[in-house]
C-alpha cells in the first residue's frame, strides 16, 4: 500500500524533475560547447594576421604615398607662387599710378579747401583719405619693387609660364602614380598570400561556429530528448 502511495506520488512529481534535469543537463552541454568550440584561438590569429597585412601594406604602399602627397603640397604652393607673381609682372602699374596721382590731387584740393574754410571736421576727414590713399600708394610701390627683384634675378614671365607647365606635368604624373599605388594596395589586400592567409583563418572559424551551432541544435534532436526522458524516468522511479 504504501509503496504503491510512494510510486504514484513520484510519477506525479516526475515532470517537475524531468525539466529541473533537463535544465542541468542543458547548461552542461552549453558550458561543454563554449570550451569546445571556442574561437578565441582563431581570434587572435585572426588579429595577428589583419594586423600584419595592414602593417606590410603602409610600408609597401601607404608610406610611398604619404611622400608623393608631400610633393603635390609643395608643388601646388610653387604653382600658386608663379602665378601670383606673373600676375604681378602683367600687372598695369602705369595706369595704376596715374589713378592714384589723380586720386591724390583731388584730396589736395579738399584738403586746401578745408583749411581755407577752416573746417575742423573736414580737415580731419581729408586728412584720413589722403593716409589711407598713401598706404595704397606704398603697397603699389612694395609690389614693383618685387617685380624689379623678380626681373634682377633673372625671372620672366616665360620662365614662370614654363615653371608651372612643370609643375602641372609632375601633379600629372603623381597623380598616375598614386592611382597606380591605390590599384596595386587594393589587390595586395584582397588577392595577395597575406590575404589567403586571413581568409583561411575566417574560413576555419566559420566552420568551428556552425559545429558549434550544430552541437547545440543536437540537444534538442528528438532522439537524445528521448534518450533523456527514458534515462530520467528510469533514474527517477528506482529512485536516484
Amino acid at each position: 500500500m504504501w509503496k504503491w502511495i510512494r510510486d504514484w506520488y513520484r510519477k506525479l512529481r516526475m515532470p517537475a524533475a524531468y525539466r529541473a534535469y533537463e535544465r542541468k543537463l542543458r547548461a552542461a552541454h552549453e558550458e561543454e560547447a563554449r570550451k569546445k568550440f571556442s574561437t578565441v584561438r582563431y581570434e587572435a590569429r585572426l588579429l595577428a594576421a589583419n594586423k600584419a597585412m595592414e602593417e606590410r601594406a603602409q610600408r609597401r604602399f601607404d608610406m610611398p604615398a604619404a611622400k608623393l602627397q608631400l610633393e603635390v603640397v609643395a608643388l601646388e604652393k610653387q604653382i600658386e607662387s608663379c602665378r601670383a607673381q606673373l600676375g604681378n609682372f602683367e600687372r598695369p602699374f602705369r595706369d595704376e599710378y596715374q589713378e592714384l596721382e589723380a586720386e591724390m590731387a583731388l584730396l589736395g584740393e579738399r584738403r586746401r579747401n578745408a583749411y581755407a574754410a577752416k573746417d575742423t571736421a573736414a580737415i580731419e576727414d581729408v586728412n584720413a583719405d589722403i593716409a589711407e590713399l598713401q598706404k595704397r600708394i606704398n603697397a603699389v610701390r612694395g609690389d614693383l619693387a618685387v617685380q624689379s627683384d623678380l626681373r634682377e634675378q633673372g625671372l620672366t614671365p616665360e620662365k614662370m609660364r614654363r615653371t608651372v607647365q612643370r609643375c602641372e606635368a609632375r601633379l600629372q604624373a603623381i597623380k598616375d602614380e598614386q592611382d597606380r599605388i591605390q590599384r596595386e594596395r587594393a589587390n595586395y589586400m584582397n588577392h595577395s598570400p597575406d590575404r589567403a592567409e586571413v581568409d583561411a583563418i575566417e574560413r576555419d572559424m566559420l566552420a568551428l561556429e556552425r559545429k558549434h551551432i550544430q552541437f547545440l541544435r543536437d540537444f534538442d534532436s528528438p532522439a537524445e530528448r528521448r534518450r533523456r526522458e527514458r534515462a530520467h524516468e528510469q533514474a527517477w522511479l528506482n529512485g536516484a
